[in-house]
C-alpha cells in the first residue's frame, strides 16, 4: 500500500472526492441524520465520527485510504452540525444507541469506529455500550469527556479555554463568530486573521496546512458545513465534552486503539494518557512531534489498518 512508502505516505491527500449531497435517515418524527459515505461501497463498515467544530465532510481526506483497504467509510454529522437535526437536549449517552439503530437502518450487524479530535468520546461511549456491535474501534487525537480526567480544560488550546466560560452564552453570540471564523478560512492560512490560528499549532501541523492545499480544502469545507446550521448547534456539540457518561472507563471491555502527538497544542498528550491508563484494553500511541491535525494525516492509514485487522477478524454485514 502506498502508506507503507515513506515518499507517497501522504499520496492519499490528493483528489479527494467531491463534496456531494448527504443522505438523509429520519430516525424520529422531523429528526434527520446526514451521512455520506466514502471507499469501498462493500467493504467492511466504519463508522466516522468528526472532530468539533465539523462535519461528515471531513472523511472525505480518508476515501483513497479505506479503498485499498476494502472499507467502506460512512460518515454523519452528528445532530445540531451541517445537515443534521438539532437536538436541544441530547446526551453522550445517547449516541450508542443512535449508532446501533441507524446500523440496522443500513442493514449493519457489526461496524468498526472511527473517532478523530472531538469524536473520540462518541467512540468511548459505543465501546462501553455497545461492544457487541462493534469489530474495533481507533481514536485519532482525541477529545476526551473532562469529567472523566482528573486533569481538568488547562492544557486545551487557548481559543476552547477563552470559549468555556462563555459557553451557554446566547446562541447568536456564536452563530456570527463562527459566521465570521467560516468566512475567514475561505481564504489562505498564509493571510490574516486565519495566519494567526494557524500559527498557534505544532510545527509539524503547520506544515502540513502551509504546503498540503487539499487539506486546507477538506478541512475548511468540512468546517463550514459543520458551522453552518448555528451556534445552537456548534455549542450543543461542545456541551458534550463536559458531561458525565453513565460508564467509568474502567467498565470498558471492548479494545480501543488510541494514537496522539506528543506536540498536539489542541488536546494535550496527558489528557489522553490519563484516560486511558484506568482502561483496562486500551492501547494508547504517541509520537512525540506530530501535533493535532499531522497526527491524525500521519496515523490515518494505521488506523484504518488497524480497523480492517478487525473486521478481517469478526463477522459483519
Amino acid at each position: 500500500m502506498r502508506s507503507q512508502d515513506p515518499e507517497h505516505e501522504l499520496d492519499f491527500l490528493s483528489n479527494p472526492p467531491p463534496v456531494l449531497a448527504p443522505n438523509f435517515w429520519e430516525y424520529a418524527p422531523g429528526k434527520l441524520l446526514a451521512w455520506n459515505e466514502y471507499g469501498d461501497p462493500k467493504g467492511a463498515p466504519v463508522f466516522y465520527y468528526h472532530g468539533w467544530p465539523s462535519s461528515r465532510l471531513q472523511a472525505r481526506l480518508a476515501h483513497h485510504l479505506a479503498v485499498e483497504r476494502n472499507l467502506r467509510l460512512i460518515a454523519m454529522d452528528r445532530p445540531g452540525m451541517g445537515k443534521s437535526t438539532l437536538i436541544p437536549s441530547r446526551h453522550i449517552n445517547d449516541w450508542p444507541v443512535l449508532m446501533a439503530r441507524f446500523a440496522d437502518h443500513l442493514g449493519i450487524t457489526k461496524f468498526g469506529q472511527l473517532g478523530v479530535s472531538g469524536g473520540g468520546p462518541y467512540v468511548l461511549a459505543c465501546a462501553a455500550k455497545i461492544p457487541d456491535r462493534l469489530t474495533g474501534s481507533a481514536v485519532l487525537a482525541g477529545m476526551v469527556p473532562i469529567p472523566l480526567t482528573s486533569l481538568g480544560t488547562g492544557g486545551l488550546h487557548p481559543i476552547y479555554r477563552a470559549m468555556i466560560p462563555f459557553r451557554k452564552s446566547p446562541p447568536i453570540i456564536f452563530t456570527g463568530l463562527f459566521g465570521i471564523a467560516s468566512a475567514a478560512t475561505r481564504t489562505s492560512p498564509h493571510k490574516l486573521p486565519i495566519s494567526l490560528m494557524v500559527r498557534s499549532l505544532a510545527e509539524q501541523d503547520r506544515i502540513l496546512l502551509h504546503h498540503s492545499p487539499d487539506i486546507w480544502e477538506v478541512a475548511t469545507t468540512s468546517f463550514s458545513e459543520g458551522v453552518s446550521s448555528g451556534g445552537k448547534g456548534i455549542m450543543t456539540d461542545a456541551e458534550i465534552y463536559f458531561q458525565t457518561p453513565d460508564f467509568s472507563p474502567s467498565e470498558i471491555t471492548h479494545p480501543i486503539h488510541y494514537w496522539h502527538g506528543g506536540d498536539d497544542k489542541n488536546i494535550p498528550q496527558n489528557l489522553i494518557e490519563d484516560l486511558t491508563k484506568s482502561m483496562p484494553h486500551a492501547h494508547l500511541e504517541t509520537t512525540p512531534e506530530l501535533g493535532h491535525f499531522s497526527l491524525a494525516i500521519h496515523r490515518a492509514a494505521h488506523a484504518l489498518d488497524y480497523l480492517k485487522k478487525c473486521a478481517d477478524t469478526q463477522p459483519h454485514a
